[in-house]
């Protein structure tokens, strides 16, 4: 029985606006088992109140670490295999970087930034009946404001937000360096990390002064390219 993926809906060109949603497929492909997708835009719906999950037989299983630790442990999958003690806490030290402050960063740059903020109204909201459409948007940037301050990011000036963004960017090509993958050849469970977050930060369609210093790095856009073609192949 094939493993059905819970996530939000694609759009703007990639495979999802979620760089959790788009890890998740990720390591469902790097696994090698079947699955199948389905759309859920209404996170309040599952378990845990966010996306993505899987169902996997009877078993549901929310949030895109814990999706890793079932699949490795179901399925006897190394996400990391040949990497050594000191490799896998530098994979480890990465992929918190990138979900744990990056990620707030890369939020801020779609719901607060101005140009940005319509885009993603229309996209999340725009097909809702006008009454609600007018309610639902201003409650949901209330919220993510809300998650922005009390994480820690949201506290910060707009100019000193962007500096944390790019201290990120930079560690991430100075990581990659001329490598195809984060270590080495061949992609490991660092590469579903790291590679939603540079195919977001790189998005044309939701510039941000971070767009610029991605572009600075052109190991950084190869990389994407690379793991595109390889994943995703049919967007």
């Amino acid at each position: 029985m094939a493993i059905t993926l819970v996530q939000y809906k694609r759009g703007y060109g990639v495979a999802n606006l979620s760089p959790f949603c788009m890890k998740a497929e990720i390591l469902l492909k790097l696994s090698g088992q079947d699955y199948t997708v389905e759309v859920e835009n209404d996170p309040r719906k599952t378990p845990k109140g966010k996306l993505p999950m899987i169902r996997d037989g009877a078993q549901v299983i929310a949030d895109s670490t814990f999706i890793e630790r079932h699949l490795a442990q179901t399925y006897d999958v190394d996400f990391y295999a040949g990497l050594s003690a000191e490799q896998k806490a530098y994979a480890h030290a990465i992929g918190r970087m990138c979900e744990e402050r990056f990620y707030w960063v890369l939020l801020y740059t779609r719901w607060i930034e101005p140009e940005n903020w319509p885009k993603i109204s229309q996209f999340w909201f725009g097909d809702m009946p006008p009454i609600i459409r007018n309610i639902i948007p201003k409650v949901a940037l209330k919220e993510v404001r809300g998650n922005l301050k009390a994480q820690g990011v949201g506290r910060h000036s707009r100019e000193d937000i962007y500096a944390l963004g790019e201290h990120d960017i930079a560690a991430l090509a100075g990581a990659l360096g001329d490598k195809d993958f984060f270590f080495g050849a061949d992609p490991c469970g660092t590469d579903a990390v790291t590679y939603p977050f540079i195919e977001g930060v790189l998005m044309e369609a939701l510039p941000s002064p971070l767009l610029e210093v991605a572009k600075s790095f052109p190991a950084l856009a190869a990389y994407r390219d690379r793991c595109r073609a390889l994943w995703f192949a049919e967007l």
